[in-house]
């Protein structure tokens, strides 16, 4: 619609310019070209829109959006931080946290029942470019309370001047360079599967959890030349079965 508008008015500005009906289809084609997707545009809404009787689907859903443009930055800047600290927020709990700020600015005009039931969802598909639903992995709560800025800022350094300087000055070769990690996952894990929202393009979010339960965990180590280590699985036996073994094209120990 925004091109057919810009069209518009370069038409309007010629002796012989095209009709509304013209303008729609030569715009379509244009988007066309641009976006690869096929639009459809009724001339009357482009009449309506040039002669300012309408507005933008965008604005118009700002408009009656329970939540400001401030606030939608602060909301997704806290699910954000929250996952990131590994007490991501489901569609419940950010729920609850949009209804109280709405509470507070709109007081009892407010629904009782809050936002809609469909309304988290849609909230995070609006803003897809920032925010993604994850299903969670188990991260110990002693490990992630480790997890704060300042502590992995230090590990960094410590690493880096392990690397570029060794024990006797001189870098590390790759072939000497090994990095090891660990992922722990309960077995028969009974309560669901967690979803919540974290920032988008991360591979794994991570979900507190007390260390209740009994973990199995997996440890692989790769080489700074590319190389790897077969995996290794750590979970609590009385005794080795030879059956474990088999099916293990990882060559696992």
């Amino acid at each position: 619609m925004a091109l057919a508008i810009e069209k518009y008015h370069e038409e309007k500005a010629k002796l012989k310019g095209l009709g509304l009906r013209k303008i729609c289809e030569e715009a379509k084609k244009e988007y066309f070209k641009q976006k690869g997707i096929t639009v459809k545009l009724n001339h009357n809404t482009l009449w309506n829109h040039v002669n300012g009787r309408t507005v933008s689907r965008a604005v118009f859903n700002r408009e009656k959006s329970w939540l400001t443009l401030d606030e939608t930055s602060e909301v997704i800047a806290y699910i954000i931080e929250t996952a990131e600290m590994g007490f991501g927020l489901d569609q419940l709990r950010l729920k609850e946290h949009v209804d109280e700020i709405c509470r507070a600015r709109y007081g009892s005009t407010f629904p009782d029942k809050g936002v809609g039931r469909c309304w988290t969802g849609r909230f995070v598909s609006r803003n897809s470019d920032r925010l993604h639903r994850y299903t969670a992995r188990p991260l110990h709560d002693v490990r992630g309370k480790a997890a704060n800025p300042e502590m992995k800022k230090c590990w960094y350094n410590i690493v880096d001047d392990v690397q570029m300087h060794g024990d006797d000055g001189l870098p590390i070769a790759p072939e000497c360079t090994w990095a090891m990690d660990e992922v722990g996952f309960q077995a028969n894990r009974d309560e669901g599967v967690a979803k919540i929202i974290g920032a988008k393009g991360k591979k794994v979010q991570y979900q507190q959890q007390s260390g209740t339960r009994e973990n199995i965990t997996v440890l692989a180590t790769v080489g700074g030349d590319g190389s790897a280590l077969p995996p290794a699985v750590l979970y609590a036996g009385k005794g080795y079965m030879v059956k474990w073994k088999q099916e293990n094209p990882a060559n696992a120990s």
